[in-house]
């Protein structure tokens, strides 16, 4: 026997979120109600209850409460997604919990895998939790597939789903609230209703590194191949090129912005316009060349790219990580290199989609590309 969403939704054994032992087991159904004692219409989750509500999918306490600070658990928000993507949900069988149904839908359509978790269901739902659900939700070619959580979270930061906390921050440990869920919940009903979100870049990017090693499609729009990578970058070195951060040195909410107090650029000029691209970079020598060292800036090059050096030169930033590598065989440091890029050539690079991300050494008699030639934007002068 299978009950639709509707028949679920309003005689299910209670009002959606009242408790786990009250209100989804005895509320009859009732009109919801679009007005509580602790939500006002100036908080920011406010449209997305009355949203919820409109289509009755959720409901509030008995005392005319909604209670939005309140966590939310594992049992309750699955039941919620169910029910916004209106799955049939199984009878539950005698002496089971109220939530088995829902989990046995989920796991039928593929919006969650047991492997993520399968227990604990009055436990509060995590951020990165709610990210592999949601996500999944919208998405069905990540159903049922072989997927990191890095890329569940960066999936549903890029596409709106998930935004960061104050300061961009993803949280994924951190347990969601009530509030939070709703909101959630509404912006997986607009992209499943083919509307579009606006990605918070700040989180997008971060996420993005957690996943690819860089932020380059999150800022640019552009691809390139995934990090970690090892390419010689002299005759007698290798690098393993770990990160590369894309920063809006004139943007003060770019995301890693924060890690540069200021800046010197080797030609001495103004850099408060342009992009930064920081790249973290293990430097190893292969050869032993007695009394040498060298800095990466030394050994590789590119056009289009000006180095640069964190200012004031000792200043605390996870950047601000300029030395050389003894070319001593076996030896190794990590660093950071950091180069800038004038917006007015950024625009014609991109439009033309040049050859750009790559570069030289030995004389430019070689070259390290991020991508095929150095293109990253597809299209253009291929």
């Amino acid at each position: 026997m299978k009950l639709s969403k509707l028949t679920t939704g309003l005689t299910a054994a209670a009002l959606l979120f009242s408790s786990v032992s009250a209100s989804m087991q005895a509320a009859p159904a009732t009109a919801a109600s679009t007005s509580f004692k602790d939500v006002k219409s100036s908080d920011w989750y406010y449209s997305s209850i009355q949203k919820l509500i409109m289509k009755e999918l959720v409901n509030g306490f008995e005392d005319g409460t909604f209670k939005p600070n309140k966590e939310i658990s594992r049992a309750e928000f699955l039941k919620l997604v169910d029910l916004s993507l209106q799955l049939d949900i199984p009878a539950n069988l005698p002496g089971k919990p109220w939530y088995t149904p829902y989990i046995s839908a989920a796991v039928e359509a593929g919006i969650h895998n047991t492997s993520d978790f399968n227990g604990n269901w009055a436990q509060p739902i995590n951020r990165q939790e709610m990210a592999r659900i949601t996500v999944r939700a919208v998405d069905q070619t990540l159903r049922n597939t072989k997927t990191s959580d890095s890329q569940l979270v960066y999936e549903a930061t890029k596409r709106g789903i998930l935004s960061g906390l104050t300061g961009g921050e993803l949280g994924l440990k951190e347990n969601s609230t009530r509030a939070q869920a709703m909101v959630i919940v509404d912006r997986v009903l607009t992209v499943l209703s083919g509307g579009s979100l606006t990605a918070d870049k700040r989180a997008a990017s971060f996420a993005e590194v957690a996943f690819r090693g860089t932020n380059v499609e999150t800022m640019w729009g552009g691809v390139i191949r995934p990090f970690p990578f090892t390419e010689d970058i002299s005759p007698y070195a290798k690098g393993t090129f770990k990160q590369m951060l894309v920063i809006d040195l004139a943007d003060k909410n770019s995301p890693y912005r924060n890690l540069v107090p200021s800046l010197i650029r080797a030609d001495g000029n103004s850099w408060s316009s342009d992009y930064l691209l920081a790249f973290n970079v293990v430097m190893a020598a292969t050869k032993t060349l007695q009394n040498t060292e060298r800095y990466l800036r030394e050994m590789i090059s590119n056009p289009y790219m000006n180095f640069a050096a964190i200012y004031p030169l000792n200043s605390e930033s996870k950047l601000n990580k300029l030395e050389t590598l003894k070319i001593q065989k076996n030896s190794k440091t990590e660093i950071w290199h950091l180069v800038t890029v004038d917006k007015k050539n950024f625009t014609n690079i991109k439009n033309g989609n040049w050859p750009f991300l790559y570069f030289d050494w030995s004389n430019k008699q070689n070259k390290i590309f991020f991508e095929k030639e150095g293109r990253i934007f597809g299209g253009g002068n291929n």
